[in-house]
């Protein structure tokens, strides 16, 4: 699958099946997730991946947003005072940029093994780290969960460019290159 099929046909899979995702598919979305472009290549993101039920259940019970059959979660975290002493405000407010980053290879990585991925982001951050037993000032920026799925969702409705992009500025219209 070419990259311009790979990110068109993606979606955001919120129903899945009971089979266990393999250790070697989540490495290698937190392998794709740790070649995505960080601040200064500061490279501050951690990842706690959780596949036990039970800790899964806890997680939830904070996070509204999380599909009811998710099988594994993958916490993208970062320690912001870390990055703050390593690159300063750019790179403290650049990290939760970071982890966006991260996530997208994940779920583009995910739909390619043919796996299913749905990013959580409503969650209380104080409880989720404490169930997942973060350290110190150490973070959770997003929540993305995995597993695989009987029926993928169907495209959403999506803009045309020509309702989105705009040339050199806001008021210019579209022109036919010369």
């Amino acid at each position: 699958m070419t990259l311009d099929e790979l990110i068109v046909s993606r979606r955001s899979v919120r129903q899945y099946n009971e089979k266990k995702v393999e250790r070697d598919k989540i490495e290698s979305l937190v392998n794709a997730a740790i070649w995505a472009p960080t601040a200064g290549n500061l490279q501050l993101l951690h990842f706690v991946v959780v596949r036990d039920k039970g800790v899964i259940e806890k997680v939830k019970l904070f996070s509204p947003g999380m599909p009811k059959t998710a099988p594994c979660v993958i916490a993208i975290c970062a320690d912001l005072e870390e990055a703050r002493l390593r690159g300063g405000e750019f790179a403290e407010k650049n990290t939760p940029v970071d982890s966006a980053f991260a996530a997208q290879n994940i779920l583009l990585k995910a739909h390619q093994i043919r796996l299913g991925a749905c990013v959580v982001k409503s969650y209380n951050k104080k409880s989720i780290g404490r169930i997942l037993k973060l350290p110190g000032a150490m973070m959770v920026l997003m929540l993305i969960t995995v597993g695989y799925y009987d029926k993928r969702p169907k495209a959403p409705a999506r803009k045309s460019l020509s309702e989105v992009l705009h040339y050199e500025n806001w008021e210019s219209e579209m022109k036919q290159d010369e």
